[in-house]
């Protein structure tokens, strides 16, 4: 009886070793390698060789928010579902650096071959990202086009891209003839001074009717107010004044207000990098004819057909096509991978936004 009972115990004891190391090597989309699965352990194996589908994260900058919801729904979730390949979207409940990061070395940690993401700080995920190339897993990167540890970086345009763009379409409301200014968030902002300087290429280029007045440019110190206020004080200086071209978000909302306002609908013309929640009622009221912008969700399509294209072996370069509008002739600088993806938001199709 007694050697019976030490048997069981035996018995007992090795499935339990067992049961308990068999757990130990098994991993879920939400956790991280074990020491039986070493987080480099698929270092030695380029990414994609021995799975039929690509296993995928992206990390937004925020999640709650309605432009990255817009992403995540419209983007993420809606490439997964065509392309039957399930999508790892997680990021921080608020803009936090650190709380990235984490997510970042907690995502990287498992058995992934592709990461997107739009980083809080570039500066901040230069290592970690580097872990993950390191790794053998892709990166690709958006509003991050100074970063190196990346495979690639997506963008809905270049700087001269927009700033004509959003020229032409100005010209278009003011006639293609008359006095404008230019508007940035700061004169320290090199996006938005770059963006303007292109628009005034543009117009020297192709519209010879239309004056720079003296002023030539001014600071929203982003801030619609301050916008408000600045296009009133403009148009007493300036009474022959018809467009104002803005770069920050709030440019063409404070100066719809201030022209609504002085009642000089159709008179004086406004455009700027604009969310359509910030501008839907000028737009549909006839105050605005129309805002530049990019989808988000477009770009993170992009950048998923970017990273499938590498990871079935597709040499990245100048006119490739990523499959989504506006990335269909892709320009690649070194690591920027750039598309004609600006967008006019107007009184049409500013209900198709959420954000």
């Amino acid at each position: 009886m007694k050697k019976t009972i030490a048997l069981l115990l035996v018995l007992i004891m090795v499935f339990a070793m067992t049961a308990c190391g068999g757990k130990q090597g098994e991993q879920t989309a939400d956790q991280p390698a074990t020491p039986e699965q070493p987080a480099d352990q698929n270092s030695e194996q380029p990414a994609g060789q021995d799975k039929d589908v690509p296993t995928i994260a992206f990390v937004p900058k925020v999640i709650g928010q309605p432009w990255w919801d817009h992403v995540r729904d419209s983007g993420v979730m809606e490439w997964a579902e065509e392309n039957g390949i399930e999508v790892k979207y997680q990021g921080p409940t608020e803009v936090d650096v650190a709380a990235q990061v984490q997510i970042l070395t907690d995502i990287i940690a498992q058995d992934i071959d592709i990461l997107c993401f739009s980083p809080n700080d570039p500066d901040a995920c230069e290592n970690i990202v580097k872990q993950a190339r390191d790794k053998g897993i892709i990166v690709i990167a958006t509003e991050a086009s100074g970063m190196e540890n990346i495979d690639y970086d997506v963008e809905a345009f270049s700087e001269e891209g927009l700033g004509a763009f959003m020229m032409d379409e100005l010209a278009k409301m003011m006639g293609e003839e008359g006095e404008y200014i230019t508007m940035v968030g700061s004169m320290t902002m090199e996006s938005h001074n770059n963006w303007a300087d292109a628009a005034v290429a543009r117009q020297k280029e192709a519209y010879p009717n239309m004056t720079l007045v003296p002023d030539e440019r001014v600071t929203s110190d982003l801030d619609a107010e301050v916008a408000y206020q600045k296009t009133k004080e403009l148009l007493k200086k300036y009474p022959n004044l018809k467009g104002i071209l803005g770069t920050s978000s709030f440019d063409a909302p404070g100066a719809a207000r201030a022209i609504q306002e002085l009642q000089m609908n159709g008179q004086v013309h406004a455009i700027s990098v604009a969310l359509p929640s910030e501008t839907r009622d000028y737009l549909k009221e006839g105050v605005l004819q129309s805002v530049a912008l990019w989808d988000p969700a477009l770009s993170a399509k992009a950048m998923l057909n970017l990273g499938m294209a590498m990871w079935k072996g597709e040499e990245v370069k100048t006119g490739m096509d990523l499959g989504i509008e506006g990335y269909r002739n892709v320009t690649v600088d070194g690591k920027v991978v750039m598309g004609q993806g600006w967008i006019a938001i107007t009184a049409e199709n500013v209900d198709d936004f959420e954000f």
